[in-house]
């Protein structure tokens, strides 16, 4: 299965595809914290009186998420459920595949198809999997106020972990393919031809 899922990455991996992943990421940065609907980020912190939102902490406990589900009161929790299970939801989606099929077309040109490196390509997917898990967890516990889930906030607490930890470790990998690529002259795929065609 993840095989195939490479293999997938690997021949989607093409500038237009990246192009509009990027677009798509900016697109959804932009309504997320750069406009005012009632599930932006900026409008959920007024409800909260300025606490962040848990996405946006490296850490937090069960006491840190009640505190701040207790100060958005009924419409902040109801606007950060629509973050969750909207916008929220998709940026991962795309920024994680952006930046996969970003690395799986540099490693293609860098090193043979079979090469064990080309498994980093999959790095950005583990990062965006959590974010969606975290995005998912959240969004119950949210639901379940004044009930709470501390199990399950602990869970996404270290999805949130796992989300920022790989994110710095994603764009040194991507630099450092980016900069190999200058370097050995701009190297062509190493895939066969259908897929090169397909991934040029």
């Amino acid at each position: 299965m993840l095989t195939r899922l490479l293999g997938s990455l690997q021949s989607m991996a093409s500038w237009p595809v990246i192009l509009r992943l990027l677009t798509a990421v900016g697109v959804l940065a932009v309504i997320m914290n750069g406009t005012d609907p009632p599930f932006s980020t900026p409008r959920i912190e007024d409800h909260a009186g300025g606490l962040r939102i848990l996405d946006m902490r490296f850490s937090y406990g069960p006491e840190e998420a009640n505190r701040l589900f207790d100060a958005l009161g009924t419409d902040g929790r109801r606007a950060y459920l629509m973050l969750h299970l909207m916008p929220d939801m998709l940026f991962p989606i795309c920024y994680s595949l952006a930046f996969a099929s970003t690395s799986a077309w540099f490693l293609v040109r860098l090193l043979p198809q079979d090469h064990p490196l080309q498994w980093l390509s999959l790095l950005p997917l583990i990062s965006g999997a959590a974010d969606i898990i975290e995005n998912l967890s959240l969004a119950i516990v949210n639901s379940s106020y004044p009930t709470r889930i501390d199990w399950l906030t602990q869970i996404a607490s270290a999805l949130t972990k796992i989300k920022f930890g790989l994110m710095p470790i994603g764009v040194v990998l991507l630099s450092a393919m980016m900069l190999l690529w200058l370097t050995r002259g701009r190297p062509q795929s190493h895939m066969t031809s259908r897929c090169a065609h397909s991934s040029s």
